[in-house]
């Protein structure tokens, strides 16, 4: 019996254990994804080439984006990709490059790397460094939309005009429609 009551102990420590680690494994993942981005941006920078943050990537770090006041900060990818924003915000395809005329637009999840825009208010800076230069934008405005119906504009002229773009409501834990829109 006594064999049994340990042999039952170790099978439920053991089961635990591998539930433990199930759980560790996405936020560890995430942990180290971020390292491997914030090196694949610094190698990048120094470089001045795509560098991906690990051999199978299909993405790479193309900007940082800051908000002083705030005190955060993320690589932006240069794809805006469901597989690519599992690691952080991606410039959307389609719009201007970031800082050149018109305007630019970076997608994020609301519940991790782009959770910040919530706390955004006029007046707020974000500054974007492309690798080298850093671009100045000032929170100007939000607003909701309904993205069956709304399109980022696709106007290349203009002034440099920055555009963050995540999943509305902030704290919803389902995914719908609407998105929230910084400019």
């Amino acid at each position: 019996m006594r064999g049994v009551l340990k042999a039952a102990g170790a099978a439920i420590i053991f089961a635990g254990l591998i539930t433990a680690a199930q759980g560790a494994y996405v936020p560890a993942k995430a942990w180290v994804g971020q390292i491997l981005l914030e090196q694949a941006w610094e190698e990048g920078k120094a470089t001045g080439t795509d560098v991906p943050p690990w051999e199978w990537a299909d993405f790479a770090p193309e900007a940082r984006i800051t908000v002083p006041r705030l005190g955060v900060g993320t690589v932006v990818l240069n794809q805006a990709s469901g597989s690519a924003m599992a690691w952080g915000p991606g410039h959307v395809a389609g719009t201007a490059p970031i800082g050149a005329p018109g305007l630019s637009a970076i997608a994020g999840h609301r519940d991790t790397h782009l959770a910040f825009t919530g706390d955004l208010r006029p007046g707020d800076r974000v500054d974007v460094d492309t690798g080298g230069v850093t671009h100045r934008f000032e929170v100007r405005k939000a607003l909701v939309v309904d993205s069956r119906r709304w399109r980022f504009e696709s106007r290349f002229s203009g002034p440099s005009t920055l555009v963050l773009s995540t999943c509305w409501p902030l704290d919803a834990k389902t995914p719908g429609p609407l998105r929230f829109i910084v400019y």
